[in-house]
């Protein structure tokens, strides 16, 4: 049954009628494969062997394709081999050679001669044969009929006015590019004929013969969509299913597309196997991939360019290539299948040739090297160079994790030693310190054991990442043994003092627990010099891992460390924040000394440059640091999201990535007395041998404890925490917290004596920092401790230290303190004191600058109101963005509670900093909104 086919089969009808007039014709059916093609040529034989015609049969095939006159011998030898003698003797002696064809080689030429002979046998004896009745010659898969025979039928196409010959044949879609002789054939055609694909109506109806009325239409769809209308295709589909018991339900139509899918695998195969030509182009397409060009292709197949283009209008009929104009596989099971097709040596050397070609066509390093990627052997320098050019694109590009993939093919075929080896190990751990730095570290070690010298292992060491010093004990332990052999940076000069001290500062990083290392640390920082020794790179290095193991063994102040601060920081330049110790350590230790703007405008630009390079680790690490320093400017509201921020950006499967962002969630987390915050560091994995963990943890787990009631269980954290830290020797007020907290817990346990004590040598290790909050705090500890007129003489003296330069939360919590003390001797001014106490801290828990401040914050307001900002103390930035919304001296002086005098001279010394003439330049220049805002 031939559905939908009624005006082709009237076409048929056509020709067999006119013919037998005695007009010979040839008639084309074209269409894809399973389209019915054979089915209207068979149907053109039995409507000739209907009218009496004589009917002659031949196909060719691939496999057959090197026989010459093997389609001929087809026709020719049933007539030959005919009792009643239909050739005459002339024309069979003519024929004669073909007969004997079946013993000739593949690739066994004809003579001119021989090949004439027997064209004219041909026509003589089809033109002799048609003089009876009509002849019906049908040629199925005209597209792989041999050379020869393809003349024979040529010859007889251009000669067949006269004759009852009707000639009939069968080409595949894209088969009249690949040779010229089939060109001229389908040009001689009378009637051509389209084998189109079944409708969906059609479809339904061979569903109904299949599987009765009772079938659905989602089934019928699927079946359509899975064979696109192939007859062929649709009725191996539908036998298959019904050999799987399938009923043609909507709920099997998961079930049918599976077996469309795998039809679908094995009509691609047979078509590979069938057309070397398709499957010549379909591996380099393959191979090619996404660089693939019309090109590219051809030059990588060896085939002409009308081969590909036949190529191509096969598979894409086949919908197997995208139909968006560019050269591009649309169904992935044409990569698979070709892929699995392709053996390990063909696949290689396609992919090599594929390299070249890319190379010379100036391709990009990346596109080239994604080729390398699947050679079975990097054999030469210039695949080596090309995969190292491509890892330094995809580092550029943001991609470290295709950089390792080019640089871990590279050395995979390398000798196990030398130089080459040594370096290419060093570029791989160099772009897998931020996605894999236990294998940075391994493979560190492997370049530095296979370095000639000293100085290259030097060199390689020195690279690091300083922070990893600390985290791995190998990489601390090979820092020290090639930093004690290096030599002495003093006796040293140029490059090598360079390599020196970026050992001594590695070295001094890995031993941050070591109490006398600490206790060096001041020493060899005043050896350092001042800002002329800061010049160069490893001299900020060292200088920045000195002054924090100076800050934590408590050897220096706050003055020379917020100095030499700046120092670094003018110096450093903010691309190198990758790599840079002022990025891992400053923040910090600004904000231990009330010194966080320092760094504010540091930090806007590194984090806008990490932001155009797509790092989220690092843009995980300046987001938690930039926490730090609006915490520390009292810009409580968006410190919280920053923190979080950088949080959410760092990798939880890599504890060394969410260090410093759960450091800086942590430390708001004690600050505001955040519960949810503590426990949120809480859950995050991690070890405590990193002592800055361990100490947050600590307090952080005394703090929830206390909050619960649970007194003894919350100081023993703290006593454990200073225990372990002292033993350290980290003995410095900005690592004091936990003698605050646990000199209050002594004090409610009834322990006055052992409260006294620490809040006394906290006292005086704030003394020695010179911090205005650690010793406002410190007063503070000590005025809540001790009872009576000392008491609030010390809480007097933690407010003045405190209103001018400390935190706010710490001050309006000394507020309160001291209100609460003086409710029974002066209840009015203690009334005073608490309102105005929790007010401050209502307003820095709810108020924040940067809902209305740019830059640093938010990036939505003029780009200078960060700077603007930083340079303002907090005093002098609250008045002024008072001032700025509108307020007027005096309204502001009784919000402050601080005399008019007092926000004049401030708003003075803004007027001054920012250099602006007065108030209306607050509102640009601080990037707030102004009156009523």
């Amino acid at each position: 049954m031939l559905l939908e086919r009624e005006p082709e089969l009237t076409v048929l009808r056509k020709a067999v009628l006119e013919v037998e007039s005695g007009e010979g014709a040839l008639l084309l059916i074209d269409g894809e494969a399973g389209a019915g093609t054979t089915a209207l040529l068979r149907e053109l034989v039995r409507l000739g062997e209907d009218a009496g015609a004589h009917v002659l049969r031949c196909g060719g095939a691939q496999s057959e394709r090197q026989f010459p006159l093997g389609v001929v011998r087809q026709l020719v030898l049933p007539l030959l081999a005919a009792r009643d003698h239909l050739v005459p003797d002339a024309s069979r002696a003519m024929l004669g050679v073909v007969s004997g064809a079946a013993g000739r080689n593949p690739g066994d030429e004809l003579g001119t001669d021989t090949l004439a002979s027997v064209l004219h046998g041909l026509h003589t004896a089809l033109t002799g044969l048609s003089a009876g009745r009509t002849v019906v010659v049908a040629v199925d898969d005209l597209h792989w009929v041999d050379e020869a025979s393809l003349r024979a039928l040529a010859f007889l196409a251009a000669r067949l006015d006269g004759t009852r010959v009707l000639i009939g044949v069968v080409l595949q879609d894209g088969g009249s590019s690949r040779d010229p002789l089939v060109r001229e054939i389908a040009d001689a055609a009378t009637y051509r004929l389209r084998a189109e694909a079944l409708s969906e109506q059609a479809t339904a109806r061979l569903m109904a013969d299949r599987f009765g009325a009772g079938y659905d239409s989602e089934f019928a769809a699927a079946c359509h969509d899975l064979t696109s209308g192939s007859p062929k295709e649709l009725r191996v589909l539908l036998d298959r299913a019904q050999a799987q018991r399938l009923r043609g339900r909507a709920v099997e139509v998961e079930r049918v597309r599976e077996l469309g899918r795998s039809f679908r695998r094995e009509r691609l195969l047979r078509l590979l196997r069938r057309d070397r030509v398709v499957h010549t182009f379909a591996k380099a397409l393959v191979v090619l991939a996404d660089q693939a060009t019309e090109d590219l292709v051809v030059r990588l197949s060896g085939l002409s360019r009308d081969e590909c283009a036949a190529a191509r209008s096969v598979l894409w009929k086949a919908r197997l290539l995208s139909g968006s104009g560019r050269l591009a596989v649309h169904d992935p099971v044409l990569t698979r299948v070709v892929t699995e097709s392709l053996g390990a040596e063909e696949s290689s050397r396609l992919h090599r040739a594929a390299a070249a070609l890319l190379d010379e066509y100036g391709a990009g390093p990346e596109e080239i090297a994604v080729q390398l990627l699947h050679v079975d052997t990097v054999r030469d320098a210039w695949e080596v160079d090309q995969l190292r050019a491509a890892a330094v694109a995809a580092r550029r590009r943001g991609a470290p994790d295709a950089a390792a993939r080019y640089l871990r093919r590279a050395l995979l075929d390398l000798p196990m030693a030398g130089r080459e080896r040594a370096d290419l190990l060093v570029e791989l751990a160099a772009v897998e310190w931020d996605t894999d730095p236990a294998s940075a570290v391994r493979h560190i070690e492997q370049a530095a054991r296979l370095m000639p010298d000293h100085r290259r292992r030097a060199e390689v060491v020195s690279r690091t990442p300083l922070h990893m010093a600390g985290c791995d004990r190998r990489l601390a332990d090979l820092v020290r043994e090639v930093s004690a052999r290096f030599g002495d940076p003093g006796a040293l000069r140029g490059y090598d003092r360079e390599l020196a001290l970026r050992l001594e500062a590695r070295s001094r990083y890995a031993a941050i627990q070591d109490p006398e290392a600490l206790a060096s640390a001041g020493d060899r920082l005043a050896e350092l010099g001042g800002d002329a020794a800061l010049g160069s790179g490893a001299e900020r290095e060292l200088c920045v891992v000195l002054m924090r193991a100076a800050t934590l063994n408590g050897q220096v102040g706050t003055r020379p460390i917020v100095r030499m601060a700046r120092q670094v920081l003018d110096h450093e330049p903010t691309h190198s924040a990758p790599m840079s110790a002022a990025l891992q350590i400053l923040p910090w230790m600004l904000l231990v000394a009330d010194a966080g703007d320092v760094a504010s405008s540091w930090l806007d630009a590194a984090l806008a440059h990490a932001q155009r390079q797509t790092k989220p680790a690092l843009a995980a690490l300046i987001e938690a640091q930039r926490g730090l320093v609006l915490l520390g400017r009292g810009d409580i509201v968006v410190a919280r999201e920053c923190a979080l921020r950088g949080l959410e950006l760092a990798d939880r499967d890599k504890p060394e990535t969410m260090l410093v962002p759960a450091i800086a969630v942590g430390t708001l987390a004690l600050e505001l007395q955040d519960d949810t915050l503590a426990e949120r560091v809480l859950e995050i994995a991690g070890s405590d041998t990193d002592l800055r963990m361990f100490m947050m943890r600590r307090c952080l787990r005394g703090r929830l404890a206390a909050a619960r009631g649970d007194l003894p269980a919350a100081l023993a954290q703290f006593i454990d925490c200073g225990r372990v830290l002292d033993r350290a020797g980290w003995v410095g007020s900005a690592v004091s917290m936990w003698q605050v907290s646990a000199a209050l817990l002594h004090h409610r346990l009834g322990r006055r004596e052992e409260a006294i004590e620490l809040a006394e040598e906290n006292h005086r290790r704030a003394l020695a920092w010179g911090a205005p909050t650690a010793l406002g705090r410190a007063l503070h500890t000590r005025g809540a401790v001790i009872d009576g007129p000392k008491g609030i003489e010390l809480l007097r003296q933690a407010v003045d230290v405190l209103h001018d330069a400390g935190s706010p939360l710490e001050l309006s919590r000394t507020l309160v303190t001291l209100g609460k003390r003086l409710q029974s001797a002066a209840p009015a001014e203690g009334d005073q004191l608490l309102v105005r106490g929790r007010r401050l801290a209502e307003q820095a828990q709810t108020f924040s600058v940067g809902e209305h401040a740019g830059g640093l914050v938010r990036g939505v307001t003029p780009a200078s109101a960060p700077v603007a900002r930083s340079v303002l103390t907090r005093g002098e930035a609250t008045v002024a963005e008072l001032a700025a919304r509108g307020r007027s001296n005096q309204e502001i002086a009784a919000e402050l509670e601080i005399s008019r005098r007092a926000v004049e001279k401030h708003l003075t010394n803004s007027y001054r900093k920012l250099g602006i003439e007065g108030r209306s330049a607050l509102v640009a220049a601080l990037g707030v909104h102004g009156h009523g805002q």
